[in-house]
């Protein structure tokens, strides 16, 4: 028999154990290794193209979920072998489309290991709440409660930087009514910078809180001293003439310079003025001598003076005998006082408008006699001195006292007798 018929012979006997062996083989392993389906819990999701949201002005609203449930099915032995971290799925945050997005297909999940299959996987979508972002540019308003040391003065705050930038949802940003800089600064004397934290308020006035945290400008603040102006004269009037108004305009100068410096100004003085001999108003402009290591700010470096002069004037009060009064005289009838000066004449000095105020009764010319005796006295004149002008010299008058005579009395012969009847 040929080898050929031979394997012909026995090629359906073949056949059938091949398929027989191949039942029982899968019998077996059915049996001892069964197809099976897991759900692998907490598969990790990876998010990726997280720059599309800056990139495109979106913000966030909600934390995303990372992670799901897979259902796998295999073999026993290899699916019982499987883990959370043998899978590969993604969130790809590009297919955002609009800000009203409100889910996000997950790429399906692919399994490392061989002989797996991914049955479903739940959720299959992950939910995201989005808000479009807006930056909007407002400008810093400072709202200082600033005290200054007596005899100083604000000069000017400057905010830096004027205008900040705020990134953060379209909503919260056109809610903006207003960023606000406090600064409270008590009894300034000098020049200081300050960093100010800024406080946000919405257009209802009402700070938004979350906007407000490591917000902060610089705040610079000027100041000055106002110091008096001292005008330096040399000389001395014309004869006979007063000062009668000085007018310096202005009175008072800003100046700016060192704090010790400034702490010991008392006076910025001008460059002299020559007065000497001076009978007419005078009018100038005065350059100011400026201390050094100071500066005049916002004031004028020359002053306006004006000197008004006026020539003093002599007014004569002639008083008669009999208008001058005797003052202490005795009253015993001891003694006759008589003035025989026939006048006398009182001159005072001033400006013509105050010497026209005084009235002649009111100074009231008198002479003490107190504790004279007989004799002719040469006394000084007394008067009620008047507030204005002033008095020349004083006059003095003679005044003569004498005994007063005594008078005889009559005989007794020649006092009459009268006999009763």
């Amino acid at each position: 028999m040929r080898i050929g018929d031979w394997f012909k012979k026995d090629l359906k006997t073949k056949i059938v154990s091949l398929l027989l062996a191949l039942l029982f083989w899968l019998y077996v392993s059915n049996v001892t290794n069964p197809f099976k389906s897991v759900i692998i819990y907490n598969v990790p999701v990876s998010v990726i193209n997280e720059e599309f949201l800056d990139q495109n002005d979106y913000t966030l609203k909600n934390t995303l979920r990372t992670y799901i449930d897979v259902t796998i099915r295999g073999r026993q032995d290899v699916v019982e072998k499987v883990r959370s971290t043998d899978f590969v799925t993604t969130l790809d945050l590009s297919q955002i489309e609009s800000v009203n997005d409100k889910k996000l297909k997950l790429s399906e999940p692919v399994c490392l290991l061989k002989e797996v299959t991914v049955e479903s996987y739940n959720p299959p979508e992950i939910d995201i709440q989005l808000a479009r972002n807006k930056i909007g540019t407002f400008e810093v308003e400072l709202v200082p409660n600033i005290k200054m040391k007596q005899g100083y003065v604000l000069l000017n705050t400057t905010v830096s930087p004027e205008k900040i930038q705020i990134m953060n949802e379209e909503a919260t940003i056109d809610s903006i009514g207003s960023i606000k800089a406090f600064l409270e600064l008590t009894d300034l004397d000098r020049d200081t910078v300050r960093q100010v934290q800024c406080k946000v308020y919405n257009k209802a006035g009402r700070e938004i809180g979350s906007l407000s945290r490591d917000l902060n400008v610089r705040v610079s603040v000027e100041t000055a001293k106002e110091v008096p102006v001292s005008l330096v004269t040399r000389g001395r009037l014309a004869t006979n003439y007063i000062e009668t108004q000085r007018i310096i305009e202005p009175l008072k100068v800003l100046v700016t310079g060192p704090a010790d410096i400034l702490e010991d100004l008392k006076d910025i003085k001008t460059e002299q003025v020559d007065i000497d001999k001076l009978n007419g108003n005078f009018a100038a402009t005065v350059p100011l001598v400026v201390p050094d290591g100071t500066k005049i700010v916002n004031s004028p470096r020359e002053i306006n003076v004006r000197i008004d002069v006026e020539r003093l004037v002599v007014k004569n009060f002639q008083f008669g005998r009999d208008e001058i009064s005797i003052l202490n005289a005795r009253n015993d009838g001891t003694l006759i006082y008589e003035i025989i000066s026939e006048s006398a004449l009182v001159q005072f000095r001033g400006r013509q408008a105050d010497l026209d105020e005084i009235n002649e009764e009111s100074l009231k010319p008198a002479v003490d006699v107190a504790n004279l005796g007989e004799g002719v006295h040469r006394l000084q004149l007394n008067i009620n001195m008047p507030g204005k002008g002033t008095l020349v010299q004083r006059a003095n008058v003679e005044v003569k006292i004498s005994k007063t005579p005594v008078q005889e009395l009559p005989e007794d012969d020649d006092v009459p007798v009268t006999n009763p009847e």
